[in-house]
């Protein structure tokens, strides 16, 4: 039954700690109406305060319209408060360079936000839940993109989270409830609406209970990603003195990472990581050295302490450098194939590296012995040499294995791991550049 869905969803997230006051984001679609319903009915049994609230996105002309006063409607028969407001979502979207998309979620939820007096309730289930999950692992992610919708987030509660949208349907066909269909939900212009339409379908055929066993398993994701966090919070408290972070004595590589993003985060007016930054950032933790950050910010390695500051005007008018790199067989020299040069570079013989590599800046008394010169400098003396301007020579990024520098950016391989005709495996290094 999916009311007692409801109230054991309700129970087992703590739906209803930090207030009893709740606003239902209403749509005027399947799943919010009958979130609005649920809610209704078992009100007293809560003891919970009810409103809604509809955002009408303009975006569907009459049809959006038609939403609009639909949800008005649904609560005067039911007589609970009822909050509207109108936004140009194309508008927005344009004038802040985003998706359609994006531009209506952040316009609905400071929406939300402004008209909500506690909670506010989305009508987001378990069939959204796997989509999401679907959609962040194919554009990449980590263990909290896989952990799909979070059941509660700050002042978010999603009582629908175990309901499938075949079981909502079902209810407000048991219930005689009308509801609006959203004409985009029927189109495959937006990714999610074909993970709708295409994959899920199929996964369903593998197993009917797959929605269910998706929130399950995002249930229990959560548990982990809540834990590995608060491990973070744990070594931060433990670690932070004056605004630096002591890291001589780093925890697992999870839970650094998770340190590191949130020590650094903190400095940076709120600005979010992407996973090239963490990546730096665990390097130069590592190896010493320093990194670029968003909000024209450097995080530094100096003596096993990290600090992050604002970067100098010099440094801050450059570029920030994001390294990637793939390993594949070595095809660079077959017959009737130009040598690409930049490419050859740009490129190291897997098995000339000696045990760990590293993507990091360079470090006091880092030398390399250039492919095709016969002797050995010092980067400071290199970088004289070859007049790299000053204010790059401390972010240029390089890579180190056990040895010392392999390569350089803008400059080349060393001699020992540089690609040969006898090379089996390269790996492949890319980068991009960013101005800050």
């Amino acid at each position: 039954m999916i009311k007692n869905s409801v109230l054991k969803a309700i129970k087992q997230f703590s739906m209803l700690e930090k207030s009893h006051n709740v606003t239902v984001a209403l749509s005027g679609g399947a799943d919010s109406v009958s979130l609005l319903h649920i809610l209704y009915e078992l009100r007293d049994e809560l003891g919970i305060t009810l409103s809604a609230a509809h955002l009408n996105h303009m975006i569907r002309g009459d049809e959006a319209l038609r939403d609009e006063n639909f949800a008005r409607q649904e609560c005067e028969k039911l007589g609970i408060p009822f909050f509207c407001e109108r936004a140009d979502v194309p508008k927005y979207a344009k004038a802040h360079r985003v998706s359609t998309e994006l531009a209506a979620r952040e316009i609905r939820y400071e929406f939300l936000s402004n008209v909500s007096d506690g909670l506010i309730a989305t009508a987001h289930t378990a069939s959204d839940n796997i989509e999401t999950m679907i959609f962040n692992l194919a554009r990449g992610t980590g263990l909290k993109g896989l952990c799909g919708i979070p059941p509660v987030r700050e002042n978010i509660i999603r009582p629908l989270i175990f309901c499938t949208r075949k079981e909502i349907e079902a209810y407000c066909i048991a219930n005689r409830l009308s509801y609006v269909t959203d004409s985009t939900n029927l189109s495959d212009d937006y990714s999610r609406n074909k993970i709708r339409h295409t994959i899920v379908p199929v996964l369903k055929e593998i197993n009917a209970a797959a929605e269910k066993n998706a929130v399950r398993t995002a249930a229990s994701l959560y548990e982990d990603e809540l834990f590995l966090h608060s491990c973070a919070d744990r070594f931060l408290c433990d670690n932070v003195t004056d605004g630096t972070l002591d890291i001589t004595n780093l925890p697992a590589e999870p839970v650094a990472k998770r340190s590191l993003k949130l020590f650094a985060e903190s400095a940076m007016n709120g600005a979010v990581l992407d996973s090239e930054h963490i990546a730096s950032l665990y390097s130069v933790s590592q190896n010493g050295g320093r990194t670029s950050l968003p909000e024209n910010m450097t995080a530094e390695s100096i003596n096993g302490s990290l600090s992050v500051k604002k970067s100098d005007a010099d440094i801050r008018a450059e570029t920030q450098y994001f390294v990637s790199t793939e390993r594949k067989k070595n095809d660079l020299f077959e017959k009737n194939k130009k040598v690409n040069n930049l490419l050859l570079n740009n490129s190291l013989d897997c098995d000339k590296i000696m045990g760990k590599s590293v993507i990091r800046t360079r470090m006091p008394g880092d030398s390399i012995r250039l492919k095709g010169r016969g002797c050995t400098k010092t980067l400071k003396k290199l970088m004289n040499e070859l007049s790299v301007p000053k204010e790059q020579r401390d972010i240029i990024p390089l890579i180190a294995d056990d040895k010392g520098v392999i390569w350089i950016y803008g400059i080349g391989a060393a001699q020992r791991c540089a690609v040969t005709e006898k090379t089996s495996e390269i790996l492949i290094i890319n980068v991009s550049e960013r101005k800050i």
